[in-house]
């Protein structure tokens, strides 16, 4: 039907202005009962849809799922009641393609306040959207990046803080262990060379006593050198080396017992490192895992490698680690026995960073794993 014959028969007095309104803005007509009984040239190319396929269909052929079902039952009880609705809407053109419009709905009454139509006027909002949203996911990026920024420089400024006390507590303990190392060492010394004398003296107590003795100082000298190995920053010295004649020469330094079996790989892997230091991370792990097993129990320690890491794990068969330290166990200061500094793992940690590779723990069973990069 042409436009003028339409109005003429809903008796909407809109001529003087139809031009102007038409040309501006997307307009609907429905009857009381939401068939669409007219639509202007602007609707039907927005929605891709002719006037014939669209007179006598409700809205919802334009219906998008973007709103939930009361959003529309609350539409209509507001215009059904006499009301003006006013809102955004989200369609679906015939071709599938989205868009929002603004929309204000008229009740129109008769004479005896009947709801005769509804008058939908809207305005096509797409590309305010489009940059609404775009504001908003940029908006979240900002405020992620932000959250970002704020957990590094919280990271940071708490590892300066750590760095600090721990560079002051180094120099200090370093100051204190090396007055104490050559008085130790002597005490260290005299007590191995005369070990076999005096105990072919001594009774089985007093032979107890006399071993008590001596592993309290090599108990003493131990604690020493790893304050002094924390305190030092030596430079890393790397050359190739063979990874399984460094784990046979870091056992030399482990107290370990006839109940306890270490086992060391069959394989090996030729790595670039420092031998020296890597020795010494490993005698520290084996003999951490030694005093984990009370005199009883297995080691394995395993060697895998690619073509970028070698991976070293040790696995004992001991009651684990408690969940609540596993956390805290790379943390300078922080130990579970009853003597020792808590610097052990930490100058694991760092020579092993100071290599470029990474060093974790696990439970069941307790397993650290070194990752070196070849």
């Amino acid at each position: 039907m042409r436009t003028a014959s339409l109005l003429k028969k809903l008796n909407l007095d809109i001529s003087e202005f139809e031009e102007l309104l038409f040309d501006h803005s997307i307009v609907s007509v429905t009857d009381e009962t939401g068939d669409i009984v007219y639509v202007n040239k602007k609707f039907c190319r927005i929605s891709k849809y002719s006037e014939e396929e669209l007179i006598g269909q409700n809205h919802k052929i334009l219906k998008s799922d973007e709103h939930p079902p009361k959003f529309f039952t609350e539409l209509w009880d507001t215009i059904s009641n006499g009301n003006v609705w006013d809102g955004e809407i989200k369609n679906r053109k015939k071709d599938g393609i989205f868009y929002w419009v603004k929309t204000i709905i008229i009740p129109i009454m008769d004479s005896e306040k009947n709801i005769t139509n509804y008058v939908s006027v809207t305005t096509n909002i797409t590309k305010e959207k489009e940059i609404q949203e775009r504001l908003i996911k940029m908006e979240e990026q900002l405020i992620k990046q932000n959250k970002t920024l704020l957990s590094e420089v919280e990271s940071k400024s708490a590892e300066l803080v750590k760095s600090e006390r721990l560079a002051t507590i180094g120099t200090m303990a370093s100051r204190i262990a090396h007055d104490l190392k050559q008085p130790l060492t002597i005490m260290y010394t005299y007590a191995e060379m005369l070990t076999p004398e005096i105990l072919s003296k001594l009774d089985s107590k007093d032979k107890e006593k006399w071993l008590r003795l001596q592993n309290s100082i090599f108990d003493m000298n131990r604690i020493i050198e790893d304050v002094l190995d924390f305190a030092r920053t030596t430079e890393i010295k790397k050359k190739k080396s063979s990874l399984l004649s460094i784990l046979r020469l870091s056992i030399n330094h482990v107290k370990s017992s006839y109940g306890i079996e270490i086992n060391l790989p069959e394989n090996d892997v030729s790595l670039r490192c420092d031998s020296r230091k890597i020795e010494g991370v490993m005698s520290n792990l084996l003999n951490n895992a030694v005093q984990a097993l009370d005199e009883q129990g297995e080691i394995d320690v395993t060697i895998s490698s690619d073509s970028k890491f070698v991976t070293i794990c040790v696995r004992d068969s001991g009651s684990g680690i408690p969940e609540e330290n596993l956390e805290k166990i790379f943390e300078p200061m922080f130990t579970t026995k009853k003597t020792g500094t808590g610097l052990g793992l930490v100058i694991c940690k760092s020579i092993v960073e100071q290599h470029g590779g990474s060093i974790s723990v696990r439970n069941k069973p307790t397993t650290f794993t070194i990752k070196l990069p070849l």
